[in-house]
Parts: structure tokens; C-alpha cells; sequence
């Protein structure tokens, strides 16, 4: 009897612990100024709002969730970064930092400029350490960064005065100090804008070192674009092929809004681009075409009245002499990053891309036709942070993500059953 009244206090005062540790996290999640939690705050008012608590339930058919994907199964872990600075972002603050590979070593390069390294292997164990790199980087923002050979290039912005401008830069790796040279700076009052962080996506064209393709965002407000996109004399929406020999620059495409992400491969060249209010589309660029910003888009404007049955951008970009997207995300998913995954990650992902996203917080595994000209399917994964870059390593199969709102290293490998 004794002891049924015992477990009886016992399981009263486990419901009571339980109660006020509700109450307790939740006025902490009420009164949390962490950006993540505020945003999910958001997102939950806004679906109590709309009574869409069953939608949001059962929209979910045939959809799996990491370690599960549609084929396969994956192992996925974080690595926390406690050394990352805050900055600003879209919503708030963010963890902003890029992934680059050199041989063994993994480069984490901030929002800021600072550099740390670590060995691939290191990742594998317990709280890795990383290795502070020193260099002359001299950054407002850095905007993407690349390794091609033994050489990391940069972009970055900077305020000089009354002047903005985007400068690239490269240096010679080395695990003491890099020190980086001035490839070429770039400026534009029209979008070269002190807020901006949307300029810079870089690539080597042709596999020569000398030839660097830059992308430089639209000119215009939000929902008030300039036709600097379309304007040959404006730099303002354009992808430029930089020589890097001679310091000089020529227009190579035009009619973007802002580019987010580039993929090259000789003279192949993908790029991943935010439209306006929905709209986000994979291009194929081809030199001198024009994709049609700010006259056509898929998209419509943040401030369109959705009882206005009139678009606010024109449609068809054929019909009006630009080039079609290889597809458009409607609703966006804030796309980012694109790189090609090779083939010995899986049997089953063979001639994929990975596409990453920041606001949609999917990992999108595409496969395009052999002609580049349309998406045959797209697998979302859901990875549940803003995926800001992401690299793969051939040696030890697997992927790397840059998570800016944990201020985390994901990585995803192929599946492996623990002991």
C-alpha cells in the first residue's frame, strides 16, 4: 500500500515538474530574442492565425525527414562553430560564413573576413579544433569565395567615403599568413548599394584562372526596379567575365536580379537567382544573352494586391525576346548555393546537383537534361536551417553545409550503421 502511494507522489510530482517547465520555456520562448526562435514564433502565430493547424498536418504526403530520404538513407550531424560572429541578415542575425576545400584542409571564411581552418579527418572527431589563419583581408562584407588551384580568390564590399565598391581579390594558400592582391574593383552608384550583400557570386570561366566571371546585383528598390539590368552601359544586373591579366572587364550577361549562386564548368555556366515576391529561377547563362530583369518575371511584387487579377511583371520571357529560366520556384525558397555532386556519393544520386536555400531551409537534389535546358526532377530536403553554402569531398563522400542561423558545420554522408 506503501509503495502504491509512493509511486502515486512520485508520478503527481513528475506532472508538476512537467507543468512548470512548460510554463517556464514557454515565457521564455515568448520573450526569446534568438532570431530562430523568434521566426518560428512568427510562423506559429501566423498558422494559429489562419486556423491551418490540420493543413499544415497533413500537408506533408510522401515527404521524409533526415536520416530518410526518398532513395536513401543518409547519417547527418552538426558540428557547432562557437568562434562565428553574428551579422546582419535578411530577417535579423545570422552565423554568415562560406566553405571552401584545399586538398586535406576545410576553409571557413566569415561574413567578416576572419579564416579558420581544420583537417577533414579532424571533422571526424569529438569538438574538432580549428586553426585561426591570418591574412590581409580588409572587408565592410565578404560577398563568396572560391579555391581554384592553389589560389583563394574573394570577393568582398567596401566604403570608402561616399563610395561603395565590390573588389576582388586573390592569394596564394598558406597555413602561416595569406596575403591577398587586388584582382579589380568595381563600382556603381546605381547598385553597388552599402546594404547590399547580394553582388559577388565569383567563378573561374574556361578552367582559366584569368578568367573570372562576376555577378553584380540589379539596381532600383523593391518593388521599383531601374532598367540598369537591360542598359549596356550600366554594370547593375549583369554577370562580367574579368581578365584578370589586363584589370579589364566585359559584360558577359544581362537582366538579372540578384544572383545567389554560380556554377561553372568550362563553358558551362548555372547560376541560381532570387526573384521578387515568388519567382526564383536556375539559369542556363550563355554569353550575351539577356534573362529579361526587370521586364519579365514569374514572380509578381511584394506589394501586389492578390485581388488584382493583372501581373505585375510580364510572363513569357520568350515572348519578349529573353531567355527562359530552367525553372522557376514558385513559392520561392530563397535559393542559394549550386554545386554538382559527383557520382561515388551514391548509386542512386548519379548526375545530380545540390541546390541549397535560406529562407525554404531545403536541400534541393536536382537532375537536369543532358542539354542543360530543363529540370527532369528535384528532390527537397528538408535540413531545417538557412543553407548559405555548401561543398562536397570526393575523398571522404561527403557533403558540407554552412547553417547560418545555428552557426553550424551539417554534413551529410551516405548511411553507415553505428555499433
Amino acid at each position: 500500500m506503501r509503495s502504491l502511494l509512493f509511486i502515486k507522489k512520485i508520478l503527481l510530482y513528475t506532472f508538476y515538474l512537467i507543468i512548470i517547465s512548460s510554463v517556464v520555456y514557454l515565457i521564455f520562448f515568448i520573450n526569446t530574442q534568438d532570431p530562430d526562435k523568434k521566426r518560428l514564433r512568427k510562423e506559429l502565430r501566423s498558422i494559429v492565425k489562419k486556423n491551418t493547424i490540420i493543413k499544415h498536418l497533413y500537408n506533408d504526403y510522401r515527404e521524409e525527414f533526415l536520416p530518410d530520404t526518398q532513395f536513401i538513407k543518409v547519417n547527418y550531424k552538426k558540428i557547432d562553430l562557437d568562434f562565428l560572429n553574428l551579422n546582419g541578415c535578411y530577417f535579423g542575425e545570422c552565423y554568415t560564413f562560406f566553405i571552401e576545400q584545399y586538398e586535406d584542409k576545410i576553409i571557413i571564411i566569415e561574413r567578416g573576413g576572419e579564416i579558420k581552418i581544420s583537417s577533414f579527418d579532424n571533422l571526424e572527431v569529438k569538438n574538432p579544433k580549428f586553426q585561426n589563419l591570418d591574412s590581409n583581408l580588409n572587408f565592410e562584407y565578404i560577398l563568396d569565395t572560391l579555391v581554384h588551384e592553389n589560389e583563394i580568390f574573394v570577393t568582398g564590399k567596401n566604403i570608402v567615403g561616399e563610395k561603395t565598391f565590390i573588389e576582388i581579390v586573390k592569394g596564394k594558400y598558406n597555413e602561416n599568413e595569406i596575403e591577398f592582391k587586388s584582382i579589380i574593383k568595381l563600382e556603381s552608384e546605381g547598385c553597388i548599394l552599402r546594404n547590399s550583400v547580394h553582388s559577388g557570386k565569383i567563378q573561374i570561366f574556361e578552367n582559366n584562372k584569368n578568367k573570372i566571371l562576376i555577378s553584380i546585383n540589379s539596381a532600383g528598390q523593391l518593388d521599383e526596379p531601374k532598367l540598369d539590368s537591360l542598359n549596356a552601359d550600366s554594370i547593375c544586373g549583369k554577370i562580367l567575365l574579368v581578365n584578370a591579366e589586363n584589370n579589364n572587364y566585359e559584360i558577359f550577361s544581362s537582366g538579372h536580379r540578384n544572383i545567389i549562386g554560380l556554377y561553372a564548368d568550362g563553358n558551362l555556366v548555372l547560376s541560381t537567382e532570387h526573384g521578387p515576391f515568388a519567382g526564383d529561377e536556375i539559369n542556363k547563362i550563355e554569353k550575351g544573352k539577356k534573362y529579361g530583369w526587370p521586364v519579365v518575371s514569374y514572380g509578381e511584387k511584394y506589394s501586389r494586391d492578390k485581388k488584382n487579377i493583372n501581373p505585375t511583371y510580364k510572363k513569357s520571357h520568350s515572348d519578349n525576346g529573353f531567355e527562359e529560366p530552367i525553372f522557376s520556384f514558385i513559392p520561392a525558397i530563397g535559393i542559394s548555393e549550386i554545386i554538382k555532386l559527383p557520382n561515388n556519393f551514391s548509386n542512386l544520386w548519379q548526375n545530380n546537383f545540390l541546390v541549397a536555400s535560406l529562407n525554404g531551409k531545403y536541400l534541393y537534389r536536382i537532375k537536369f537534361d543532358n542539354s542543360y535546358n530543363k529540370i527532369i526532377y528535384y528532390e527537397p530536403i528538408y535540413i531545417g536551417d538557412r543553407i548559405r553554402d555548401l561543398i562536397y569531398n570526393v575523398e571522404k563522400k561527403k557533403i558540407y553545409l554552412a547553417l547560418e542561423l545555428e552557426g553550424a558545420l551539417g554534413i551529410i554522408s551516405t548511411y553507415e550503421k553505428k555499433n
